[in-house]
């Protein structure tokens, strides 16, 4: 895997013509690769089959109740709990997960370990909206028998399963997959905007964490917590996200293309997965509720396990509520792809096989010039925070990709709407990227 300049991960396939048409079924994008609902067949042919959800064997609202779980987490706790119970009953030997790295200025910030103990576990909570791989800890897992949990969002997740069908060693190493809903992967980019933003530029970001709960404040108006080393000093940064441009993870800002083609949001081929009960019961509580999804009897056992215990707090959810908790996620992989389908199609462009259906004419005008929008903002991004770190200074950034964001913006706000935001912009500039460049240009002075 190379590291791109717009950073992010590119597979480079060198010396496999012998195993190319493996390596093609292992790719969650390819078309030679079986789907999530071949995989979710066979593994967990016990439950429940739903056109949202894949294979239910239950849907929960989570939070853990014992230790510091739900504190340390970015929500209730539930996927560090599940790794634990993993460990500490003898179900696996050791977990695979993102993890902190000991970054030096301007160095990747996170990273997939193996970890053996409870509090390399705990230490690894918490999301993690930045690119990995699991090019190197697979060679580790290869070279140390035993048994594996992994953790990881649906596309790196189906990549496990599809690997563990072609490669034995890996196969049976592949004890559990915890999987994480997923809206979109970001590229580097993502950390070191928002780090600018705070005043900590690229070159000095030794740290950052995506999700810090605020006191008083719903669960989804969380903050972000930038590290760095600026004038030889160490420094540490919070704002909430609110206060910061790109909060808004609808628009798409430094989104990787592959997930414009991606069908699965709640990790099908997961035995479990956790993600944000982001409910309206839910959301105000500032301490985080997770939406869980479970699939694989053992798992389901270990769950009722804790709740006899009172180590867990489950509520029953309906597999309806699970969809409206990610409501913007599923409209984006179902409607929207079948557009985005229909217009790589129109193109001539290559897209890839997918169970959603490829519109059969064009969308709705407004629809479809929203998701060109977004899809624009998105690859805007990528490029604009390469003006900007040439230049030294988030400037260039803003003047690119503002009008574009507020294009697209511009679908979801009614007319006067938009005229006020216009000459609201116009009188006093925009606030968000007012104070944004406030905080990054004292950094120079």
């Amino acid at each position: 895997m190379e590291l791109t300049v717009q950073g992010a991960y590119s597979a480079r396939i060198e010396g496999v013509s012998a195993n190319a048409a493996a390596v093609s079924r292992v790719c969650p994008f390819s078309d030679e690769a079986i789907s999530e609902d071949a995989i979710a067949a066979v593994r967990f042919p016990q439950a429940k089959a739903h056109p949202m959800l894949g294979r239910i064997q239950g849907v929960y609202a989570a939070q853990v109740v014992e230790g510091q779980f739900r504190q340390r987490g970015s929500s209730g706790g539930m996927g560090s709990w599940l790794l634990d119970q993993l460990l500490a009953g003898g179900h696996v030997d050791a977990v695979v997960h993102v993890a902190a790295l000991d970054a030096g200025a301007g160095e990747a910030l996170f990273g997939y370990r193996i970890s053996t103990t409870a509090e390399e576990i705990r230490s690894g909570a918490k999301s993690r909206y930045y690119p990995v791989t699991l090019a190197d800890v697979l060679t580790r897992v290869r070279e140390v028998p035993g048994r594996y949990a992994f953790t990881g969002v649906p596309c790196f997740i189906k990549a496990l399963r599809l690997l563990a069908a072609e490669d034995e060693t890996i196969g049976s190493r592949v004890a559990f997959c915890i999987g994480l809903v997923c809206g979109h992967l970001k590229s580097r980019g993502f950390a070191e905007f928002l780090a600018w933003q705070m005043g900590v530029p690229p070159q000095s970001l030794t740290g950052f964490d995506f999700r810090v709960k605020v006191p008083g404040q719903a669960a989804n108006h969380y903050g972000a917590k930038a590290l760095g080393v600026v004038d030889g000093m160490p420094v540490e940064r919070i704002q909430t996200m609110q206060q910061l441009y790109g909060h808004d993870w609808g628009m798409g800002l430094f989104k990787l293309k592959a997930c414009d083609y991606c069908d699965d949001v709640v990790a099908e081929t997961a035995d479990v997965t956790v993600g944000d009960a982001w409910l309206p019961q839910y959301v105000s509580d500032e301490r985080g509720t997770n939406l869980l999804i479970v699939r694989h009897p053992q798992l389901a056992e270990i769950i009722a396990g804790g709740v006899a215990r009172g180590s867990i707090h489950l509520e029953e959810l309906t597999p309806d509520d699970a969809v409206r908790s990610q409501a913007s996620g599923f409209s984006h992989r179902r409607e929207g792809l079948a557009y985005r389908l229909w217009r790589a199609r129109e193109r001539g462009e290559w897209a890839p096989t997918k169970r959603v259906v490829t519109l059969e004419q064009a969308a709705d005008e407004s629809f479809a010039q929203r998701q060109d929008a977004r899809m624009r903002v998105a690859e805007l991004s990528h490029a604009a925070l390469l003006e900007a770190k040439r230049a030294g200074t988030l400037a260039p950034f803003f003047q690119l990709v503002v009008p574009a964001a507020e294009h697209y913006r511009d679908f979801s706000r009614p007319l006067w709407r938009r005229v006020l935001v216009r000459l609201r912009r116009l009188l006093r500039g925009d606030p968000l990227v007012r104070e944004a460049l406030r905080r990054s240009q004292a950094v120079r002075r």
